[in-house]
């Protein structure tokens, strides 16, 4: 079979076919059906495969799985020197069977990245109940990114030398790198960047093409990216297209991955700290009339806008707009309108508030929520975007993360 996603071939020894708890041993899996293939050895969740002993010569491809962006983080600390491989390799095999998962080493730390608290939360079980690793997991912290610096880099940065079996060597790959436009749309398999190759093509994640050398050079462009030079930031919101590459025919081309990432690295680091970006989320918050002015009170005292006042999902639902959308209380809210001895029958109207938040202020929001509308009140959460801070936020940012 050939993995179309990584461009590899991949050996079958077994085919399974599953019923329930039984399990039975086929030729071929039919169409629909729900079966196990043992023995790949490259294939990871979201890859497709096809078969190379077909009728067909160009193979059917399906379009690819892009896992959501990565907004929260924690590191991870084994009990023990010894529990360091087996963690290590727990969070490998996570990370195969849930590409959502993503994991890099900066400054010593293990940091898992997942796409919010609760992710967090089934990752920490799975490591435990799976591969019964041991280990602490850290303070959960919001995953923030950096844009490209105002300063131009000189085409010295283009250059990285090196030495081989006791020779100097040259490796040169030129990068046109620039922020991206307001009307460009970024490539979401590049956390939020766009990559290009020498024809101005989107360039592909490095394992789909394995062996060549532009796989080795997005290996290197990724791990640039990764970890900026100046704030130890994911860098995002950033074009960069090769413009070229060379390498002597004397040494591997697998030294183009440690080339490019020194060279882009050279190339950010010149251009100075950009700006910070921070994870926003969308809210739907539905909560009595009663509550809704404590809720709108704290989302902007947390950062928050809100974006509309509209009808919640109760079965009394009179009043609270007028036509061109101002917020009107119902007249029965009113003490005027409320007479007395009638306080215990007075119906609950359920409003919503629509919102857009700072990830940053909302990871114990259930429970600030909880407080203000008495338990009744709950809501819906959703990635927004990363939207770039005021100089006093990015201050606080950076102190916070011990750049500043």
């Amino acid at each position: 079979m050939l993995n179309t996603t990584r461009n590899q071939r991949e050996r079958v020894s077994k085919l399974l076919l599953l019923y329930a708890s039984e399990v039975e041993e086929v030729e071929e899996l039919p169409f629909g059906s729900v079966g196990v293939i043992i023995g790949l050895k490259y294939t990871r969740t979201g890859d497709t495969l096809v078969s190379t002993g077909g009728s067909s010569s160009v193979p059917t491809i399906l379009p690819e799985i892009t896992p959501p962006v990565a907004v929260v983080s924690a590191s991870v600390i084994p009990h023990s020197h010894s529990d360091l491989e087996p963690v290590q390799q727990a969070l490998e095999s996570l990370s195969r069977t849930d590409p959502s998962v993503r994991v890099d080493l900066q400054e010593g730390q293990i940091l898992v990245h997942g796409m919010g608290a609760l992710h967090l939360e089934i990752i920490e079980g799975r490591l435990r109940d799976e591969w019964n690793a041991r280990f602490e997991l850290g303070k959960r912290r919001v995953t923030y990114r950096e844009g490209l610096g105002p300063r131009k880099s000189s085409q010295r940065s283009d250059i990285w030398r090196t030495e081989v079996g006791g020779r100097q060597i040259d490796i040169s790959v030129t990068f046109d790198v620039r922020s991206l436009g307001a009307h460009e749309e970024a490539d979401p398999i590049w956390d939020s960047n766009l990559v290009l190759d020498e024809t101005g093509r989107p360039m592909p994640v490095p394992d789909s093409m394995t062996g060549t050398p532009l796989s080795y050079i997005a290996r290197g462009i990724a791990s640039a990216l990764s970890n900026s030079p100046n704030t130890s930031l994911a860098m995002s919101h950033l074009c960069i297209q090769l413009k070229s590459f060379l390498v002597p025919s004397s040494i591997s081309i697998s030294a183009l991955t440690g080339a490019s990432a020194m060279i882009l690295h050279n190339r950010l680091r010149d251009a100075g700290t950009g700006p910070v970006m921070e994870p926003y989320v969308r809210l739907k918050i539905s909560v009595n009339e009663d509550s809704i002015g404590k809720v709108v009170k704290d989302l902007t005292e947390h950062g928050g806008e809100v974006l509309d006042l509209g009808p919640g999902s109760g079965t009394d639902e009179v009043g609270g707009h007028s036509e061109d959308g101002v917020y009107i209380p119902p007249s029965w809210l009113s003490p005027s309108g409320i007479s007395l001895g009638s306080g215990s029958n007075l119906p609950q109207v359920k409003r919503s508030v629509h919102a857009l938040a700072p990830l940053s202020k909302m990871l114990d929001y259930s429970n600030r929520l909880r407080a203000l509308s008495g338990g009744h009140g709950h809501f819906e959460m959703s990635n927004a975007s990363f939207k770039e801070v005021s100089e006093v936020r990015k201050l606080e940012i950076l102190m916070e993360i011990g750049r500043a």
